[in-house]
């Protein structure tokens, strides 16, 4: 009787510690995988500032072009927009984005022609140089706007992640 209770005793100490290991397991997986996606998150909100930061900068080439008379200077764009980044961190991690990233990447292409044109304009004409300001600076709201969206969801999933952990 003493060795089947012995077998028994093992046998139920060997369940239990493999049962705590398996919580142990499952625990771990959860807190790389939490801290990789807040990781990712906060990756993806930067990149998301960036290419605010490069519409902005766009911008701000033509409204003062159009309002202090200078010379719009491509050299001084100098970020590249960081679209495959954000592209690729989206459809990895953030899928739930996919629509209003579609939107920006759109925007973002009119803005790149819209910029593209006003540098090629031979005869900038002050009425030229005031509807494309206006132009790129409705551009950019959009974007902007909708990358401030994003963050927000951004924000709301990393405050979510927190709270599970």
């Amino acid at each position: 009787m003493e060795v089947v209770g012995t077998i028994l005793g093992v046998i139920l100490g060997g369940l239990i510690t493999w049962f705590i290991g398996s919580e142990q397991r499952k625990h771990d997986l959860s807190k790389e995988k939490r801290e990789l996606l807040l990781s990712k998150y906060e990756e993806l909100h930067s990149l998301l500032g960036k290419l605010q930061g490069h519409v902005n900068e766009m911008v701000m080439q033509i409204v003062t072009e159009a309002s202090t008379n200078s010379k719009f200077d491509p050299k001084a764009i100098k970020s590249q927009m960081p679209l495959e980044q954000i592209t690729m961190l989206i459809e990895f991690y953030v899928p739930e984005l996919k629509k209003d990233h579609e939107y920006i990447k759109k925007q973002t292409k009119f803005l790149i022609e819209h910029v593209c044109k006003h540098i090629m304009e031979v005869d900038k004409t002050k009425e030229f140089l005031t509807e494309s300001a206006v132009m790129a600076h409705e551009l950019s709201k959009a974007t902007n706007n909708t990358v401030t969206s994003m963050k927000s969801i951004l924000a709301a999933n990393a405050s979510a992640l927190l709270e599970n952990a």
